[in-house]
């Protein structure tokens, strides 16, 4: 008997939609869903996986800690400014909206709690007329984020929409307007916005705000765009219909993440997306002070750092960073696969990460080789961090970018400035690691920063050894050569001033080796961010510009690289 109570509260308290309540059966597998404790937490039909769209409320209950959402700019109603009417008044629609949803308007506002952490909410019904946006929609969450604004907090919004309300005409329309600058002001305040995209999002909602999102996740095959398949029939006969997975594929979300997963998802996101100090001492000694490096030839270090066993960035995070949670796409419909990047923590600090990923890439010609769009996603990334004030890691480890012609016509020397522009004007804490192959623009686009390391038999090179040899020699055969003269290693570029510190490796250097070469790593990091974060912000970004513009200006250097370059050309064979 006590079972079947609890059956029941379980089943009040979700409030099933009315399409499904009616016979309380699946539409698709037809299984008593009163039955199904799946459907009755998370409106998805354990048997076929139907879901069912959920309400505000529903939502509320599945995301926030137990009693914990505190329901704000409740008396804000919308107008007609049109006194629209169809078979009924627009004022008839709304009430009947009110009385079968329990709402007030289509947005629900408030403050929420996530496993402790506060958070100021916007979650659409679509319900309520659609999910569409009007003047109370726009208006609610407008005030909701200037309340975020004043309170410091970080905002979450779950949208299920249609779009703009038609029976509002431009007012309307002049939402995707309002809600977009509050999402600006939310930025220029450095604070966080999170988005859900349930199903379906499309039309003004997904084209203003929702698209202004820090990290933007969906719902499994939920239908997102601009145009929903009925606005599009308009013009276009075609019944495809956009669903999450192609736009992810597509690089315009970040993640598709379960509804049951959702809520801890939450948790790690607001975990790492908040700016905050570093929590740990500072190593007692340099890294430097404790090591002799190796003296390498160019040619050494240029087949050390290509071993195929070498590892990789992805290796690295993975062993240094103790949550991290990866960002997708350029937001121009592209995802590139080599241009890793996202949120991390380092000794409870939190930072965002950009890394070369050695291993990415569709085909052995492309392998570790950033593409136009990795590049813009990596621009994306540091602007990213520059509104939450997280300081910006970079793992350098690439032959060189990906210079083929389709990505030379999409751009690939200015997405490469962009990224040059972007991350030299980056307010925050910015650090470099070259961890194997730095191949030429490919890699400096990463390099421009408050700190630059190598590891020890790490190589920077202006172009690649065999390719200087064909262009200086005609013949790739002397890239030997060509490598020990062009001062690539890490111990060069240290002595030119390029690179601050060296990072040494264990011996015989593999991925068997990771854990001890991941320390070494770790303590430069904690050792370089506490550093950093307890200079004055303006000597610090004039101390980075003034190192770029001192190098080279060393006569002793000058000089040696053109004896180097003159040996060089004296040996061209014209």
């Amino acid at each position: 008997m006590e079972k079947i109570k609890k059956i029941f509260q379980a089943f009040k308290n979700f409030k099933i939609s009315q399409t499904v309540s009616s016979d309380l059966q699946c539409p698709d597998c037809k299984i008593n869903l009163l039955e199904d404790s799946g459907y009755l937490s998370l409106g998805i039909c354990s048997a076929c996986g139907h879901k069912d769209t959920l309400s505000a409320k529903q939502w509320i209950n599945l995301i926030f800690d137990q009693n914990s959402f505190d329901e704000k700019f409740l008396n804000i109603d919308s107008p007609d400014p049109l006194h629209f009417n169809d078979s009924k008044s627009y004022k008839q629609r709304i009430k009947q909206a009110k009385d079968s949803t329990g709402e007030r308007s289509a947005v629900t506002t408030g403050y929420g709690h996530i496993k402790g952490i506060k958070v100021v909410a916007a979650i659409f019904d679509f319900k309520f007329l659609g999910g569409s946006m009007g003047y109370a929609v726009g208006e609610k969450i407008t005030a909701a984020i200037d309340k975020a604004i004043v309170k410091k907090l970080p905002v979450l919004v779950i949208t299920c929409s249609g779009g703009a309300r038609m029976q509002e005409g431009t007012l309307a329309l002049a939402q995707m307007i309002k809600t977009t600058n509050a999402i600006n002001n939310l930025h220029d305040a450095h604070l966080p916005l999170i988005g859900i995209l349930a199903n379906p999002t499309t039309g003004g909602v997904f084209a203003s705000f929702a698209n202004q999102a820090d990290i933007l996740i969906a719902e499994k095959e939920a239908l997102i765009g601009f145009a929903g398949p009925r606005v599009r029939a308009v013009n276009d006969t075609e019944q495809d219909r956009v669903l999450s997975e192609e736009i992810l594929a597509r690089g315009l979300i970040d993640n598709i993440i379960p509804r049951n997963e959702l809520r801890h998802y939450l948790e790690r996101v607001l975990g790492l997306i908040i700016a905050n100090e570093i929590k740990v001492s500072a190593p007692q000694a340099s890294i430097n002070s404790m090591h002799t490096h190796k003296v390498s030839s160019g040619w050494e270090s240029v087949t050390t750092s290509r071993a195929s066993d070498r590892p990789s960035a992805k290796d690295y995070i993975d062993q240094i960073f103790s949550d991290f949670i990866e960002l997708k796409g350029d937001r121009n419909g592209l995802e590139d696969d080599v241009l890793i990047g996202g949120f991390a923590k380092l000794a409870l600090k939190n930072v965002m990460i950009i890394a070369q990923d050695r291993n990415g890439g569709q085909t052995e010609i492309t392998k570790g080789r950033v593409s136009a769009s990795g590049y813009r996603k990596a621009v994306r990334l540091i602007k990213i961090a520059n509104t939450l004030k997280l300081p910006i890691i970079c793992f350098v480890d690439t032959p060189g970018a990906n210079d083929s012609i389709e990505n030379e016509r999409i751009g690939l020397a200015k997405s490469i400035s962009d990224t040059i522009a972007e991350l030299s004007n980056a307010q925050v804490e910015t650090i470099s690691i070259i961890l194997g192959e730095g191949g030429s623009g490919g890699a400096i686009a990463l390099c421009c920063t408050d700190r630059v390391f190598m590891q020890e038999n790490s190589f920077l090179a202006i172009t690649s050894p065999e390719g200087a040899a064909a262009i200086l020699y005609r013949d790739k055969k002397h890239a030997e050569d060509v490598a020990n003269a062009l001062g690539v290693t890490a111990l060069e570029h240290e002595n030119i001033g390029f690179v601050d510190e060296i990072i040494p490796e264990p011996e015989n250097h593999s991925v068997k080796t990771l854990k001890e070469a991941s320390r070494f790593i770790y303590d430069a990091l904690t050792e370089t961010i506490i550093s950093l974060q307890n200079q004055n912000q303006k000597s610090r970004l004039v101390a980075r510009e003034k190192k770029w513009n001192d190098l080279g200006k060393n006569t002793k250097f000058s000089g040696k690289i053109q004896r180097l370059l003159l040996g060089i050309t004296r040996k061209i064979k014209i």
